[in-house]
């Protein structure tokens, strides 16, 4: 999404090395925040799944807090469109994958893309949910298998 940086950081409690995203993830019906989504794969026992091992709401000051979506009905503002609100999250996964675009195989990348439609039939049958986000930056190989990351846009 839109303003959404990703990194690896240290995770000095398990001392090793995890991923931390930081994102704005869309406030509305039937998307949950992202967090809550991993909770709900594991949950159900999803396959291919990353963990999730911290995520929050970022608290904010009400200047910091998006507030475009309040005027989207003022009479000078572009009535043509839907401004949806947003709020300001965090998320920890448990893993640091390579991109698919650095396959080292065929064999690899297929195997990749398969884990990943793994997750996302498992996802659709035992949890009700579509993915409805993958795309070759939303795939991650981790210890040889596909790995679907980025569940913000998943919807019940």
């Amino acid at each position: 999404g839109q303003c959404t940086h990703m990194c690896p950081v240290y995770d000095l409690d398990h001392d090793k090395v995890v991923m931390f995203k930081d994102s704005w993830w869309v406030a509305i019906t039937n998307i949950l925040p992202e967090g809550e989504t991993y909770k709900l794969l594991k949950k159900h026992n999803v396959s291919n799944v990353a963990l999730c091992i911290a995520c929050h709401n970022v608290p904010s000051i009400p200047q910091q807090a998006l507030q475009t979506h309040k005027l989207a009905g003022a009479v000078w503002g572009y009535l043509h469109s839907l401004i949806t609100p947003h709020i300001h999250y965090h998320l920890v996964l448990d893993l640091v994958g390579k991109q698919l675009c650095e396959f080292t195989s065929s064999h690899e990348l297929i195997t990749a893309i398969c884990d990943t439609l793994i997750a996302h039939t498992d996802t659709y049958y035992n949890v009700g949910m579509l993915y409805q986000d993958i795309s070759l930056g939303n795939i991650v190989i981790y210890d040889s298998k596909g790995i679907p990351i980025n569940w913000d846009l998943s919807k019940l």
